[in-house]
């Protein structure tokens, strides 16, 4: 197998199985607490995906938004932040950034890492992204590595919609299973990744299908043979002008 499939295989993560059992999905207390207890560490466990430039597909998340000075724009899941200071970049003094995550740990590291960016503008909301409304003038929303760790992501991708005006960008960058590979390279994706709370139950999350049905001109890009996914699209209405 070569280095770039084995790469690929820790970014799958536990989106795919070990055996057959569905059993293992965390409900919000459990996701919550476990991300409370990675808040510390939790960005030294991401490297790796650095080192194979995991990331590729959450840069080009931040691109596809379209951002412009001033807009308002809405991170779910936002965990420490990594998206935070390019979204302020876009948006500028004028706009508005909001980070919103279920654990306020995860905030708390977030927080820190706008402050030694030294970014102003940047707003914290402890909430459940599935819940959460967002403002009336939002202009875009990214969600980069959370929609598929929530099992009724439909239910919440439609919400979102309903909430937005027409227009608003939306993106969503995570980890899917990629079809057509072997078993092994499967469970091996799932093995590296347990750190994160995944597991085999979250094999048949696929957000970047809602995003499909919910939004107009919608798009699906993959990458790190297949284990990355971008699902980008606009809520139904007028274009952006």
């Amino acid at each position: 197998m070569s280095r770039r499939l084995w790469s690929a295989a820790g970014a799958l993560g536990g989106l795919a199985r070990l055996g057959t059992r569905s059993s293992g999905i965390r409900d919000a207390d459990g996701v919550q607490r476990l991300y409370d207890r990675l808040a510390g560490v939790y960005d030294r466990l991401a490297a790796p995906y650095d080192l194979i430039d995991g990331r590729r597909l959450q840069r080009q998340a931040i691109d596809a938004l379209g951002l412009q000075p001033g807009d308002t724009v809405v991170d779910l899941g936002t965990g420490t932040g990594w998206n935070l200071p390019h979204l302020a970049d876009r948006v500028g003094s004028d706009g508005r950034v909001i980070g919103v995550d279920l654990s306020e740990r995860m905030l708390d590291r977030a927080r820190r890492r706008v402050e030694e960016a030294a970014h102003s503008g940047v707003e914290f909301v402890h909430a459940d992204l599935r819940t959460y409304v967002p403002p009336a003038d939002t202009t875009a929303v990214i969600a980069a590595f959370a929609l598929e760790m929530v099992p009724d992501h439909d239910e919440a991708i439609r919400r979102l919609v309903e909430h937005l005006a027409p227009g608003v960008r939306i993106a969503s960058v995570g980890l899917r299973e990629p079809a057509g590979w072997p078993e092994w390279a499967v469970r091996l994706g799932s093995l590296l990744n347990r750190p994160f709370g995944v597991t085999p139950a979250y094999r048949d999350i696929a957000p970047w299908t809602s995003i499909r049905q919910h939004l107009s001109d919608a798009t699906i890009t993959t990458s790190h043979a297949g284990a990355v996914y971008l699902a980008e699209g606009t809520t139904p209405g007028r274009k952006p002008t």
